[in-house]
C-alpha cells in the first residue's frame, strides 16, 4: 500500500516473507520515502524503513484510527 503524503514524501506498508529472519517474526516493512532536491528534503536518505512484526503493525494502524478519530472529533479553530 502507498500513500502520498504530498508531491515529496509517501509511505510504504508491504509485506515479504523473504523479509523474515530465522527466529523473527517482523516481516511488515513500514516505509517513507522521500523523492525532489537534496536542499528540500526533511531526511537524509531517499527512503528510510523499519520492519515491524503483527503485533507493532496493529498497534501502529490502531494509534492512527484512534488520532484519526480524535482529530475529527476535534472541531477546527
Amino acid at each position: 500500500m502507498i500513500i502520498d503524503i504530498d508531491e515529496q514524501i509517501r509511505f510504504q506498508v508491504s509485506f515479504d516473507p523473504a523479509d523474515r529472519e530465522t527466529g523473527f517474526e517482523d516481516d511488515i516493512r513500514f516505509s517513507i520515502v522521500e523523492t525532489g532536491s537534496a536542499e528540500l528534503r526533511l531526511f537524509g536518505a531517499d527512503e528510510t524503513s523499519i520492519l515491524l512484526t503483527p503485533t507493532q503493525a496493529e498497534q501502529l494502524a490502531a494509534a492512527l484510527l484512534e488520532a484519526a478519530r480524535l482529530s475529527r472529533a476535534t472541531p477546527l479553530a
